[in-house]
């Protein structure tokens, strides 16, 4: 190893100096699954956009080890962001040349730990992962990755059967309070914060700013981010302007649905080049798509689709303004939430519309509707039209209204419809039960 990535890995790793280093607020607590997969055999991979927290996550898991009495150098940490090590990310041997050089100087412990941050950086990555996972048994392997297009088509082949993963989104409304230091909030408090979580989003370094002009900024620079990192540059993009404007079109009408061709007319783009840019979207985290439910796959792919973006600050900062689609972040959310907790989700459309539709198998088993309020008639009675369409589709006896502030549980013959404000449906993050 020479000594410009001697020096750089021993930059990355200060305890095996004894020195301290950020681990920021713990969210071990947040991610059960976590620990267990640490004592597993297999590679783990924490996989979600960037500025999320894998990273953090990371130095939390390794000060973890440490207080539990693993050796410094039993644990090595890449980042593969490192400039030293993308310059050499053509390198066959350069990722397994690191790894081995630092197990040979330590050979004496028993058990390694090898962390690699932004594994997709590396070109060669996979067949080094898979050889030293299938070879030295006293090793475990942690990955983190932005994109989920390596981990689709080579991890699905090449390390089938090796690896868990966890998808690392940005805080949960329990996280932001913890963050914010709340214990145990009263209803004005989860109301305020709610609305400050609502309109800045969750990723942990907006939370922890107080200054909102910043918060804006820091959101815009994280869209770029993801814009350039993510899906122009590794999808060799040229024409930028053709991806903004979609993006924007997307972020801007989260919750409607839509048809490739009819994106595509709209803004002056193959129907085709509209999926190929979308799916890039969703391979960085960024959006998701969402499909009208129907017992056939072919009708599925078929139908409308609606989308949802990873973060309400991302739409807030980047698209329309906050107060005027109040709604649709409400959706967004709703939305997000229901992904973090691994649903598999759809939406109804029959007659009337429902928002979302929870499917547990082959079984559909809850339908929710979200809206802003019930005050207005008109409104009120399009909810309840959709929400009832949705239940009576799927013999379900009870549905749920998500709302901001309303609170009500109605009986609609021998369906019960139950309305929960927002930041009360939350609290199953916090410890509640979620109907």
């Amino acid at each position: 190893m020479d000594e410009n990535a001697r020096i750089a890995l021993e930059r990355q790793n200060p305890w095996w100096f004894g020195k301290e280093f950020e681990t920021g607020i713990n969210r071990l607590q947040s991610h059960p699954r976590l620990r267990r997969y640490m004592e597993a055999g297999e590679i783990l991979l924490l996989v979600g956009a960037r500025r999320t927290g894998k990273s953090t996550l990371v130095y939390q898991i390794i000060k973890d080890l440490l207080q539990r009495g693993t050796p410094p150098e039993a644990i090595l940490f890449v980042n593969l962001d490192e400039p030293l090590f993308q310059s050499r990310s053509k390198d066959p041997a350069h990722l397994t040349g690191l790894i081995n050089h630092h197990l040979a100087q330590h050979s004496q412990e028993l058990r390694f730990y090898v962390f690699l941050d932004e594994i997709q950086s590396q070109y060669y990555w996979v067949q080094a992962v898979k050889t030293l996972h299938d070879v030295r048994k006293d090793i475990k392997i942690v990955l983190t990755d932005s994109t989920s297009t390596l981990l689709q088509s080579e991890i699905s082949t090449k390390l089938s059967g090796r690896y868990f993963h966890i998808t690392v989104y940005p805080l949960s409304f329990a996280e932001y309070l913890n963050f914010k230091h709340v214990r145990r909030p009263t209803t004005i408090e989860m109301i305020r914060h709610f609305g400050d979580y609502l309109e800045y989003g969750a990723f942990p370094r907006v939370v922890l700013e107080d200054d909102r002009d910043l918060k804006r900024k820091i959101l815009k620079n994280y869209f770029q981010t993801i814009y350039l990192k993510d899906i122009i540059y590794p999808n060799n993009i040229r024409n930028n302007k053709d991806v903004f404007d979609l993006l924007y079109f997307a972020i801007s009408n989260v919750g409607k649905s839509f048809s490739y061709s009819s994106i595509g007319k709209t803004l002056g783009i193959a129907s085709e080049t509209v999926k190929e840019y979308l799916w890039y979207a969703e391979s960085s985290y960024l959006l998701y798509t969402l499909t009208k439910y129907d017992v056939s796959v072919k009708k599925q792919i078929a139908n409308p689709k609606k989308l949802y973006c990873l973060d309400t600050g991302l739409v807030n900062s980047v698209s329309f303004k906050f107060s005027e689609n109040r709604g649709r972040l409400l959706e967004n959310l709703v939305c997000t939430v229901l992904r973090r907790e691994n649903k598999e989700i759809y939406y109804h459309k029959g007659n009337y519309e429902c928002d979302f539709l929870i499917r547990d198998g082959l079984k559909v088993t809850c339908a929710l509707q979200v809206t802003l309020s019930l005050q207005d008639d008109a409104t009120r009675k399009r909810e309840m039209r959709g929400l009832l369409e949705a239940m009576k589709a799927h013999n379900l006896d009870k549905g749920t209204i998500i709302s901001e502030k309303e609170s009500d549980v109605l009986a609609m013959g021998d369906k019960t419809i139950r309305i929960d404000p927002i930041y009360k449906w939350l609290r199953s993050d916090m410890g509640g039960v979620r109907n």
